[in-house]
């Protein structure tokens, strides 16, 4: 084709009841989109229906459509939806390769009831740029429904980017299920490349905004995930306090100490940083409830992994705050007299000296055995009650992939195992005196779909129909 094509139009074409199509909403369409190339979609004469094929000829004449400027889109049976959607999917993807600067619209004004439900459907489906823009011809509507010829009017459709945006919802509500916000702020971010109203682009990008920030607080990049949620506060206040402190306790143990200061002087100093925030123990909380969501992904060997840091944390916790020790550098003035023999041969070289006189650091057992040496430690009598099933956790994550090993963990091993470890922690913290969190800041499971469901204001929707 010689002529620059600007505007193509798709449209379904029914069969006149009286034989004039010049009162045809199709004949409105076409003077009134001025196409360059059109696609009539017909249904074919069969042996009981004329269909109507045979009127094209009389459209293209009463437009002035040369043969070269049109085509036929003939559907075997007009009221086969899966047919008619495919042969219109096909045909938007032909229009687009032939014709990749053309404005495609797509009329469903006329055809069979399945003839317009495939044509939307497919111009929903048919992503490309341009997307392809629904047009309707509206009007008085006289005997079977049909549109009285001199009140047509044409009626664009409005929010169809608004309506393309719901698919991209529904697959960032399917990532939510699995608590994945990555996915999720993905979907979202493609639902928004597109001209949608001022209202939903709103919402649609406060739910971005917080899947992006339930993300960053997942992989504990906690000051990206307090400034998002800080944008939202009043629906979202109460994941804040929890996040300050969980913050608190990494500042803590981030703590960088003078050269010159003792162990005892830096975890003296810890300590204190630690005893002023709400609840540092949340942040075990919170360790568990990312552990849970690791496995809901099927990703077991980060669920453990969590776990096990969780449990390790725990004790360093117990130890900073009511002994004064910090695992990474043991004050041995502050060990129980039995174990300190012990301990010392932990000592490290010194990297200045190459001598025996660096920092004594704990790993995960030696930390709650030297948690349990503590007579008036409340959690050292629990340690002692189940430290076979922690040695039975930790042999099921020292095998693992993420851990000394290339044992993947199974299904079967995150029931078995797994579960156990997460049982232990959440026992271990029940074990915790009401002194040792004088304020229990409430945690939850992080939101799945429901975020969806706040941002969009699908909640508040559903909770007016209850009370309706």
């Amino acid at each position: 084709m010689q002529q620059y094509v600007r505007r193509v139009l798709v449209l379904n074409v029914g069969k006149p009841m009286n034989g004039n199509v010049a009162e045809r909403p199709e004949a409105f369409a076409l003077r009134e989109a001025h196409p360059d190339y059109v696609v009539f979609v017909c249904s074919q004469p069969g042996e009981t229906q004329g269909g109507s094929f045979s009127f094209v000829a009389e459209y293209a004449t009463l437009t002035g459509l040369s043969p070269e400027h049109y085509e036929v889109l003939t559907l075997a049976d007009p009221d086969d939806l899966v047919r008619c959607y495919e042969a219109l999917v096909t045909c938007f993807a032909d229009l687009r390769r032939r014709f990749p600067d053309a404005e495609l619209l797509a009329d469903y004004t006329a055809g069979t009831k399945s003839m317009s439900a495939a044509l939307v459907l497919a111009a929903f489906d048919s992503e490309g740029s341009p997307e392809v823009q629904l047009r309707l011809v509206r009007g008085a509507r006289g005997q079977q429904a049909t549109v009285i010829p001199g009140t047509e009017s044409f009626a664009p459709v409005s929010g169809i980017h608004d309506m393309r945006a719901y698919r991209f919802i529904a697959l960032a509500r399917a990532a939510l299920k699995r608590f994945d916000y990555a996915e999720a702020a993905a979907a979202l971010d493609e639902a928004m490349r597109r001209e949608l109203s001022s209202t939903f682009r709103k919402q649609i990008e406060k739910a971005r905004d917080l899947c992006r920030a339930f993300d960053a607080w997942d992989r504990y990049e906690l000051t990206t995930a307090q400034r998002l949620l800080e944008i939202y506060r009043r629906d979202w206040h109460s994941w804040l306090p929890v996040l300050e402190a969980i913050q608190g306790v990494v500042a803590a143990f981030s703590f960088q100490k003078p050269s010159d200061w003792t162990p005892g002087q830096t975890a003296n100093a810890v300590a204190e940083q630690l005893r002023q925030i709400n609840d540092p123990v949340i942040i075990i909380v919170d360790l568990l409830f990312n552990a849970e969501r690791r496995a809901a992904q099927a990703r077991y060997d980060d669920a453990i992994a969590r776990i096990y840091r969780a449990l390790e944390l725990l004790a360093q916790l117990r130890l900073a705050i009511g002994h004064g020790i910090l695992t990474s550098d043991v004050d041995l003035t502050r060990v129980p007299e039995p174990l300190r023999t012990r301990l010392t041969t932990r000592r490290e070289l010194d990297p200045a000296t190459g001598t025996g006189e660096g920092s004594i650091r704990l790993a995960l057992t030696q930390s709650w055995e030297l948690l349990a040496a503590y007579p008036d430690e409340p959690l050292g009598a629990w340690y002692s009650a189940h430290a076979g099933k922690v040695r039975d956790f930790l042999a099921t994550r020292n095998y693992s992939l993420l851990a000394h090993g290339l044992t993947p963990v199974s299904a079967e091993a995150w029931r078995d195992k797994g579960k156990l470890g997460l049982k232990l922690c959440q026992e271990a913290l029940q074990a915790l005196p009401s002194k040792a969190r004088p304020k229990v800041l409430r945690h939850q499971q992080f939101p799945g779909p429901e975020l969806l469901d706040q941002a969009l204001g699908l909640a508040q929707i559903a909770q007016e129909r209850q009370r309706l």
